[in-house]
């Protein structure tokens, strides 16, 4: 395993649950899965600084054990559950998804913290 390139490495446990098809199909998303990638995240420290998505994988690709990580692609009706990490520059922040579908009025994402320890 190589040592983070930004400063430390946070490690996400993440459980998905993405809706049936049916369901999306009438809410008028045609999408028949959702791909969750580390580069689709934005890390934020403290003071407001973004850290982009392609810049929070660093060094952490390829550093969990095979079948611990979160499967990329997740159809429509499935569940998942697995890790991600990232390679931060701040040892406390925030991880941020922005939206991945369209989402109701005044739903803008998700956001995780992560503290110094």
């Amino acid at each position: 395993m190589q040592t983070p390139k930004n400063g430390h490495f946070v490690v996400m446990d993440v459980s998905v649950k993405v809706a049936p098809h049916t369901t999306l199909t009438a809410a008028g998303i045609n999408c028949p899965s959702v791909s969750i990638r580390q580069g689709g995240f934005r890390a934020v420290d403290n003071d407001g600084k973004v850290t982009p998505g392609n810049d929070i994988i660093g060094n952490g690709y390829g550093c969990l054990p095979e079948g611990t990580e979160l499967p990329r692609d997740i159809n429509a009706g499935e569940k998942a559950s697995g890790k991600i990490i990232f390679d931060v520059p701040s040892a406390e922040g925030v991880i941020v998804l922005p939206e991945l579908l369209e989402s109701p009025a005044g739903v803008n994402g998700w956001e995780w913290a992560y503290p110094a320890q």
